[in-house]
């Protein structure tokens, strides 16, 4: 009688849960609203200068970080990463995550793994302290290759950016304390929101994420996917084929190269970038002003700001897996073609 009952309330749950557009765990104990994502045609519009004293500032400021990959969104102030960015040529593998702690970025690193329409699956979810900003990142990654092999260097996966086709409507919201900072929904292969000047640990971030995933069979494969990495049913949410889910404490293994001494040497000169940042700018009410004057008064810190990732270093440093995956890409395809 009580398990019917229980089935009975999980039951009316969901069907109530369908009613407020929202997603829901099986055993009916997590809800997330559901969040339909833009186009990225609509992004474009979405970003473009309001017209304003300030609108030659905004072009100004998307001007000089576009080469770093990124362009920055005036109504929440935060940075974001462009669709076609260069970034999107060198793909992404677990060197690169073990990689970020020696470039000032303490981020917490939770990749899915899965395996759907004969191509192995990676998406990446990421949040913490990237040098002076705090930041949450989504990545969708694919490969056909199963692993590629340089000796005393890498043995294991290279996975490369999805392609246009294989995009997902994916969104997120980034909470510090009980406060959100910023969120974002987009149709997109990398996700991503950084606000600069503010310092965090990332055990104080929660990031609420959600993904819509092609089909039925996708949605269960990611699925699949969460629950290896150690999330339980009733921390997963799901209706049609997306899914959510809180991503507060990390349930994979951490980077080992992110020692507690190198953590904290880190944050600590984090924690002084982003000090000296907002005490040079504190009588400075507006973000853009806060960017000019940053700009005209301290060129360095201001190039420093632009590199967000660390993305110029981190991939250049790495260049040598790319060129790699690509040879082992060819070499599949000509053994494919001989067949």
């Amino acid at each position: 009688m009580i398990k019917i009952n229980r089935l009975l309330k999980q039951k009316i749950a969901v069907k109530n849960a369908r009613k407020k557009s929202l997603l829901i765990s099986e055993d009916a104990s997590l809800y997330l609203p559901l969040v339909k994502a833009t186009s990225f045609e609509e992004e474009e519009t979405l970003m473009l200068p309001i017209a304003d004293a300030q609108s030659t500032q905004f072009v100004d400021i998307n001007k000089d970080i576009k080469p770093f990959g990124f362009a920055y969104y005036r109504p929440q102030n935060m940075f974001y990463s462009l669709m076609y960015c260069w970034q999107r040529e060198f793909g992404y593998c677990r060197l690169y995550d073990e990689g970020c702690a020696a470039f000032s970025m303490i981020i917490d690193c939770e990749p899915i793994y899965f395996d759907y329409a004969g191509k192995k699956w990676m998406i990446e979810f990421w949040k913490g302290q990237y040098g002076m900003t705090t930041g949450c990142e989504i990545g969708v990654y694919n490969t056909t290759i199963p692993y590629i092999d340089i000796p005393n260097i890498f043995h294991g996966t290279f996975y490369e950016a999805v392609p246009d086709e294989d995009r997902m409507p994916m969104a997120f919201t980034l909470i510090k304390k009980d406060k959100i900072l910023f969120y974002r929904s987009e149709l997109h292969w990398w996700l991503t929101g950084f606000r600069l000047g503010e310092f965090s640990e990332p055990e104080e971030l929660t990031m609420h994420a959600q993904i819509t995933l092609k089909d039925n069979e996708m949605r269960d494969a990611f699925i699949g996917g969460l629950m290896r990495a150690g999330y339980k049913k009733n921390e997963i949410a799901y209706r049609e084929t997306t899914v959510g889910f809180v991503y507060d404490k990390p349930k994979s293994k951490q980077p080992f190269t992110r020692t507690p001494i190198l953590e904290f040497m880190m944050q600590t000169n984090n924690k002084r970038n982003c000090f000296a940042y907002n005490e040079a700018t504190k009588l400075i009410g507006d973000p853009l002003d806060k960017f000019v004057f940053v700009k005209n008064e301290a060129p360095k810190m201001y190039n420093k700001m632009l590199n967000i990732r660390q993305s110029q270093n981190i991939f250049k440093d790495f260049e040598l897996l790319n060129k790699y995956n690509l040879e082992s890409k060819a070499a599949a395809m000509g053994i494919k073609e001989q067949k």
